[in-house]
């Protein structure tokens, strides 16, 4: 038994969807729409759930007497900054007024120059950045250079290294807006402090919107969906049957130049000439019946237009316009061309006169 083609099956049997539409729609379709749907859920969540805070707030411990932000971790997340130092008691002596003493801490806005000057020769702990959002990084080092002795140089407060100082017993903050990369903190703290609690705020204007690209791509994968189960679903064979007709009513036939001149002149000039032969056929029969011959016909004159001065004629009928409508179309007629059909009329109508008188 023969086997029927897939493609002919398929024309037999129109209303059956062929293989492409299945895959399309059965196949394709699915996976566009289900990836849609997940880019949207993904959008809505960094929306909400997973939106960023406008308030990054970490922390950090050391015991190092100095501390020193590196080159741009102020303006890190913002250029708005709070940067707070916390110091236990300094617990050293045995007296009980120097146990209840608190520590002074001074914190001074300056270049990362001025502040590798200060701190030569000493440990510093440096701020390098974020290890997370809730967690600074801080790490040990200790400045090259002779390091001062305290007794010898001027107080932390007094120097004109700073651009910004303050100091406070216990706890010192600072609140910053700077977008300068160069600029960095420089805590002081007195020897014996067992532990520093170190803080940095940011407060941020403008949060990153990560919701808007998931929104796009779900987007456009919607449209492929749609696209996949409409458009793309059909069979090519079809799609071109339906845009051959549109196409063939959009063209317009070309008339040429000379079928349009022909058109509009040769219409005009053979209903004359069928007027004219057949006035004079009739008049040529009403004669032939009477039986008057009449005058004998004046025969048709033939003009030489080689033996004409064209310009002598325009003369003369520039001069005699006043001359009556008789005569101008007495000219007209004596001038004018005789067709074929009218010499063929005239002739066979001398040959019946002919006929007549014998």
């Amino acid at each position: 038994m023969e086997q029927v083609p897939e493609e002919q099956d398929e024309m037999t049997r129109p209303d059956k969807p062929s293989r492409h539409s299945m895959i399309m729609r059965g196949i394709v379709t699915p996976i566009f729409g289900l990836l849609a749907v997940a880019a949207i859920v993904l959008g809505i969540m960094n929306a909400t759930v997973w939106k960023p805070s406008a308030h990054v707030d970490a922390h950090g411990r050391t015991k190092a007497a100095y501390v020193v932000t590196d080159p741009g971790v102020l303006p890190l997340v913002d250029s708005r900054v709070t940067m707070r130092v916390d110091a236990a008691s300094a617990g050293v002596s045995g007296s009980t007024a120097h146990k209840s003493q608190k520590p002074t801490i001074c914190m001074a806005l300056t270049t990362a120059k001025d502040a590798a000057g200060w701190t030569a020769g000493h440990d510093v702990a440096r701020v390098r950045g974020l290890d997370d959002w809730q967690t600074l990084s801080v790490g040990s080092d200790t400045s090259p250079g002779k390091a001062v002795k305290r007794d010898q140089g001027v107080a932390f407060q007094d120097s004109d290294m700073w651009k910004q100082v303050t100091c406070s017993d216990s706890s010192v903050s600072m609140s910053l807006k700077t977008d300068d990369p160069q600029a960095v903190l420089l805590v002081a703290v007195p020897q014996g402090s067992p532990s520093l609690g170190l803080e940095m705020l940011w407060q941020r204007d403008k949060l990153p919107n990560f919701a808007m690209p998931f929104y796009f791509a779900g987007g456009l994968l919607a449209l492929l969906a749609v696209l996949s189960a409409t458009v793309f679903a059909m069979d090519p064979a079809k799609r071109r049957k339906q845009t051959e007709p549109e196409q063939e009513s959009e063209e317009t036939p070309e008339v040429s130049v000379a079928q349009a001149l022909g058109s509009a002149i040769l219409p005009g000039l053979g209903q004359r000439r069928s007027s004219t032969s057949g006035r004079r056929r009739r008049h040529a029969r009403g004669q032939a019946r009477q039986g008057d011959p009449g005058p004998p016909p004046r025969p048709p004159v033939v003009i030489d237009p080689r033996n004409r001065n064209m310009v002598a004629d325009q003369q003369e009928d520039g001069d005699g316009r006043t001359v009556s409508g008789d005569r101008g179309a007495d000219d007209m007629s004596s001038t004018r061309v005789i067709s074929s059909q009218e010499m063929a009329s005239y002739l066979a109508r001398l040959a019946h006169e002919g006929e007549e008188e014998r």
